[in-house]
C-alpha cells in the first residue's frame, strides 16, 4: 500500500508517449519508474516482452474481416541499457503475455529492482 499511496499523491509525471505515461515516485529512500500504458488490457491483447522493448497486439474482434488472425506487434515503451526499480503497471485481464522473465523484465513474483517488474493495476494497488 505505501509505494501506491506515494505514488497517488507524490507521483510527477515524466515522459509521455502515444502509448504510455511514465511516472517517477519516491518511497522510502528509492526512487522508482512507473509505466502505464494509457490503453486497458483486455481479451485481445497479448503483451510480448522482447529484448529490452515491450510490444502491444491487438487481435481483431473479428479476425475473418480483418483477413487475418493476429493483430500487429506495436512496440510501446523501449529501454535504455539499465533499469532500476522500474514498474510497468498494466490495467485490465491481458489474454496473456510472450517473453515474460526472459532478459529485462519479471513478473512482480520474482522482483528485482534491476529489472523491469511487471504487474497489474490491482496488484499495484495492494503495494
Amino acid at each position: 500500500m505505501k509505494l501506491f499511496n506515494s505514488f497517488k499523491e507524490n507521483k510527477q509525471l515524466i515522459n509521455q508517449t502515444e502509448f504510455v505515461n511514465v511516472y517517477s515516485v519516491k518511497c522510502d529512500e528509492k526512487e522508482y519508474t512507473i509505466i502505464i500504458p494509457k490503453k486497458r488490457a483486455n481479451s485481445k491483447t497479448i503483451i510480448h516482452f522482447v529484448d529490452n522493448t515491450i510490444c502491444w497486439e491487438q487481435i481483431p474482434h473479428f479476425p475473418k474481416l480483418a483477413g487475418k488472425q493476429y493483430g500487429d506487434r506495436v512496440p510501446i515503451y523501449k529501454f535504455d541499457a539499465k533499469v532500476l526499480n522500474t514498474l510497468f503497471v498494466l490495467k485490465g485481464n491481458p489474454l496473456g503475455d510472450e517473453g515474460l522473465d526472459n532478459g529485462i523484465f519479471r513478473s512482480f513474483k520474482k522482483y528485482d529492482e534491476n529489472c523491469v517488474n511487471c504487474i497489474t493495476y490491482n496488484k499495484f494497488k495492494q503495494m
